[in-house]
């Protein structure tokens, strides 16, 4: 295969838990060795955690009992379950823009269009995230890996709320509920035929490439590759990384744009929601405090949204 033409396709269908983290990291080491830009895609067979690369341990549910891996891309713990098709585009970083946002939109793109293909209806908003209407409806993370730039997204054909909102380690029942409540607001499930949309990335990521795709397969640095990776993400300092607790403030993310995030002080807890930079449903626990207390805690929560 013509490494200067060519989109390497690979289908790897379904896959355990850790191979549909490590397969795609394995991949991006090989393109960055010379290896051809490569769509790929996978399902895994188990539900587990994904949890960002500068993310810490502790923002997970202590009573969580399911596998963790953390990736080497950025954003915050998500649910993964077989009700996830992922697809993966890793470019050598010639092939991108430089602009980390701008990258993203490009390599973001072909897959909004075969969601179209397929018939839903999604768009790509001016935060980047997929939606139908205002609901996100693939879950995508992003980042370079050593000489490779990598978009990983989803297509959704079913989505646990309940088991997605759980994973997070909440400050109290009256966040965790929020939290859910939004996830269920703005989250949406769109079932579609897998292989169909296959075929449709695969046409769409070749027409914006301008690459000829082709069916391919591991190179025998990737498979090596996998196997440092298979080890190291299951190894215990890997998966724990560094603490990121924040005495007294709590976020989470629901999609780019909206968050809920909750406060305290003196005894009081304040949760509350946000949508583009407004305060939506405001929720107080506690002694009954000042507007001016309430107000503080909401100023300070809207000050640091979370990555």
């Amino acid at each position: 295969m013509d490494s200067t033409k060519s989109l390497r396709v690979i289908d790897f269908g379904r896959v355990s838990g850790l191979r549909s983290q490590t397969l795609w990291h394995a991949i991006a080491h090989g393109v960055s060795s010379g290896a051809p830009p490569t769509l790929s895609f996978m399902q895994p067979d188990e539900s587990y955690v994904s949890i960002g690369y500068h993310r810490g341990i502790d923002e997970l549910n202590p009573h969580n009992e399911l596998p963790v891996y953390r990736r080497m891309v950025g954003g915050g713990p998500v649910y993964v379950d077989d009700g996830q098709y992922f697809f993966q585009i890793v470019v050598p970083l010639a092939m991108a823009p430089a602009r980390r946002g701008d990258a993203i939109r490009t390599l973001l793109e072909p897959a909004v269009e075969a969601f179209n293909d397929v018939g839903i209806s999604a768009t790509l908003d001016a935060r980047n995230e997929v939606v139908v209407g205002d609901r996100k409806i693939c879950g995508h993370a992003a980042g370079q890996i050593s000489g490779s730039v990598v978009v990983v997204g989803n297509l959704i054909t079913r989505f646990d709320h309940l088991a997605a909102a759980s994973i997070v380690r909440a400050p109290s029942e009256v966040a965790r509920e929020e939290f859910l409540a939004q996830m269920r607001r703005y989250v949406l499930a769109t079932p579609a035929d897998s292989g169909l949309f296959l075929e449709a990335a695969t046409r769409r990521y070749g027409e914006r490439l301008g690459l000829g795709a082709e069916p391919g397969t591991l190179t025998d640095e990737e498979r090596d590759q996998l196997d440092v990776f298979d080890t190291l993400f299951v190894d215990p300092e890997w998966v724990d990384g560094l603490s990121t607790h924040q005495n007294g403030m709590w976020r989470a993310k629901v999609k780019s744009g909206v968050w809920v995030g909750s406060a305290t002080c003196d005894g009081h807890r304040v949760t509350a929601s946000f949508h583009d930079d407004e305060i939506k449903e405001v929720r107080v626990e506690g002694p009954d405090g000042t507007f001016e207390e309430m107000d503080q805690l909401l100023a300070a929560l809207a000050a640091n949204p979370p990555i």
